[in-house]
């Protein structure tokens, strides 16, 4: 029994020993290993993020393209709509130009150089004229085939197209087709109820201008008549150059010649 006992406890010392030793070992290992052994690299791949920033790369590009192209289109509509817009105002300008000058052309006054030498006949008759072709003679007096306008009408019809520092003396003027009689009891010119017919058409061949003088070049038409079939491209009868100063809605012709004026002379200037 004793032996035995003896065996056992010899037994137990020894896996004890054995145990202690283990112990030992471990914790004499070296910890830098451990950590070293511990320690796990990861490489994060980059492809990845490369595609996506060719993306985005590609992404601005485009946006940008597209940006641009709408400025050039909005650009473009902007510069066409401002020629267009040019063209209509230098278009309704001559058409407002033209039907000013009408009634002038139409009673074919001589050249001057100064309104100053215009003769009353010249004034008077395309005073008339302008009142008669672009005014409202539905406001005058009627009376057995003839209508009455005021001298005071004539007067301001002369200052919007001579300026207002124009003057003449109300006098008789004009033959059959054009004739008017001044009546000076009635302070009015009696003039034939017909339509007036003019002696020329126009049409404006060139436009300049330094500040509010205006050079304007006009071409001469026989009267348009409309025959059917038998109507061709008119020629010009002559060309004549009206100088025109214009301030607002106010213009003011201040001198006349012929267009060709290679020899000097003015053609058919007023005396």
């Amino acid at each position: 029994m004793a032996k035995k006992d003896r065996i056992r406890k010899k037994h137990d010392d020894g896996i004890l020993h054995g145990l202690a030793g283990s112990l030992e070992e471990a914790f004499s290992e070296d910890t830098s290993e451990i950590q070293q052994d511990d320690i796990i690299v990861v490489d994060v791949p980059e492809r990845n993020n490369s595609k996506k920033s060719k993306r985005m790369l590609f992404f601005i590009a485009g946006l940008t393209i597209i940006i641009f192209a709408i400025l050039g289109v909005i650009s473009t509509v902007i510069t066409i709509s401002g020629i267009a817009s040019d063209i209509a105002n230098q278009t309704a300008f001559k058409n407002d130009l033209t039907l000013y000058l009408y009634p002038i052309v139409a009673t074919d006054p001589p050249s001057f150089d100064n309104v100053e030498n215009l003769t009353s006949p010249t004034i008077i008759k395309a005073s008339i004229a302008r009142i008669r072709l672009t005014g409202d003679m539905s406001k005058y007096q009627r009376e057995d085939g003839v209508i009455y306008i005021p001298e005071f009408d004539v007067e301001t019809s002369a200052k919007s197209i001579f300026g207002g520092a124009v003057k003449f003396e109300h006098r008789t003027v004009g033959h059959i087709d054009d004739l008017a009689t001044y009546i000076p009891d009635k302070k009015a010119y009696a003039i034939d109820d017909m339509q007036l017919i003019p002696n020329y058409s126009l049409k404006i061949s060139s436009l300049q201008n330094v500040g509010e003088t205006y050079t304007v070049t006009v071409d001469y038409y026989p009267p348009a008549i409309d025959i059917p079939g038998l109507n061709k491209e008119p020629e010009s009868i002559k060309t004549m150059i009206y100088t025109i100063v214009m301030s607002g809605d106010k213009k003011n012709i201040t001198s006349l010649k012929m267009a060709d004026t290679s020899d000097g002379l003015y053609g058919d200037t007023e005396k």
